[in-house]
């Protein structure tokens, strides 16, 4: 979906593509920069900068811990399945912090002032 809007005093229409492309849905997240429309949560979560650091954080954290409490377990060659799913939990835990505080970050606040009840 693409908007379109008038620049300038030629009326000229420039096509731009939609910060989110679910218009039905609240749209609680604005980003700096690139988008000018608020975002939903999913198209926020999938937003290419909140994506790219969450990954970024979580490759390099998550080895990080993984090294710390599974290394023993990896030089000695026992792997199991329940040492993989704890490694895959180990890179999910900082994924999903660092997109959570990304989220939050960026989360549009209410301004109308609430009075008293």
């Amino acid at each position: 979906m693409e908007m379109t809007r008038t620049t300038g005093l030629e009326g000229a229409r420039e096509a731009h593509p939609a910060g989110c492309r679910h218009p039905l849905r609240v749209r609680p997240y604005r980003f700096r920069g690139d988008a000018e429309d608020p975002q939903c949560l999913s198209c926020a979560v999938l937003y290419k900068p909140v994506l790219r650091r969450a990954i970024y954080v979580a490759l390099i954290v998550g080895t990080i811990l993984t090294i710390i409490n599974q290394g023993d377990v990896l030089l000695m060659g026992t792997l199991t399945p329940t040492v993989v799913a704890k490694i895959l939990l180990t890179y999910l835990v900082p994924y999903s912090v660092s997109t959570f505080s990304d989220l939050s970050a960026n989360r549009l606040v209410d301004t109308v002032a609430k009075g008293p009840k």
